[in-house]
């Protein structure tokens, strides 16, 4: 009995986001260099202003990223209310990796919690409630598609991310830029788009699969909304995020959080404290 309760207390999501974040960055590699001017000429004319006006150009590279949130909520479909939750975000830069672990109070009392990873082309959604029932547990391709896309999305937080040989650029218009990530065999793209004042505002991609009924996807377009921009550890970074689906029956914004602050270069230490 007491094996059991072991099994399944390492197969909670929370153990395993911490037991995956401590994988991920004992391969982490840290590197002692800078992001130079010579490193983003290659990078279309938008993107090159966004890093000046957002502080990472003579910024150290970082390859494990945690993300701060603070005031969360998500939307499991467009009928139900907002759900808050606490979030917890690393992104990786060599391993192309994004992992992400969220917990909540369902009707105020019900544990539930969730980890959302993706790594190099594969991807895994694993969520239980009351630490007993698995809500979700998904390893499909689509997952792996929409973990990608975020991590591109997110790939301008951490722009070490942005200058990675998996990830390439196109020129738009003055104000926008175009990527590709490609991981293993794995490609999606999207758009990025900056104001005037060199923020980034905007992503949208077609890429993204959405779950229109239980195990059936459609690709749908897909955007994310970056406002309320603040100085925070010593750069300019969007202080307010939105994810919306665009669907045939209208918009269903799902996600909506706001941004404390980076935490780059995390290493195995800073964590442990």
């Amino acid at each position: 009995m007491a094996n059991l309760f072991l099994f399944k207390s390492y197969n909670l999501p929370g153990n395993l986001f911490h037991n995956e974040l401590k994988q991920l960055q004992e391969k982490s590699e840290f590197k002692q260099d800078h992001i130079k001017e010579e490193d983003i000429t290659r990078l279309p004319g938008a993107l090159q202003r966004y890093l000046h006006y957002a502080g990472f150009v003579g910024a150290p590279l970082s390859d494990v990223t945690e993300v701060l949130w603070t005031d969360t909520k998500i939307k499991l479909s467009p009928d139900k209310k907002w759900m808050p939750l606490d979030t917890y975000q690393y992104n990786f830069t060599s391993a192309s990796a994004r992992l992400a672990y969220m917990n909540a109070r369902l009707a105020g009392f019900i544990p539930f919690e969730g980890r959302d990873r993706y790594h190099d082309g594969s991807g895994h959604m694993y969520g239980k409630l009351a630490k007993m029932v698995t809500v979700f547990d998904n390893k499909s391709k689509e997952v792996a598609l929409g973990g990608a896309v975020i991590l591109l999305a997110e790939s301008l937080l951490e722009p070490t991310i942005a200058l990675q040989k998996y990830i390439t650029w196109e020129q738009g218009d003055s104000n926008t830029a175009i990527a590709t990530l490609r991981n293993n065999n794995l490609e999606v793209s999207g758009r990025f788009f900056f104001n005037d004042r060199g923020e980034y505002i905007r992503f949208e991609s077609d890429d993204r699969p959405f779950e229109i009924s239980k195990g059936k996807y459609e690709t749908k377009p897909f955007s994310i909304t970056l406002d309320e921009y603040q100085a925070a550890d010593g750069y300019r970074i969007p202080g307010r995020v939105y994810a919306t689906w665009h669907l045939e029956r209208g918009d269903f914004t799902y996600w909506d959080g706001r941004i404390t602050g980076l935490r780059r270069n995390v290493n195995r230490e800073s964590y442990a404290n």
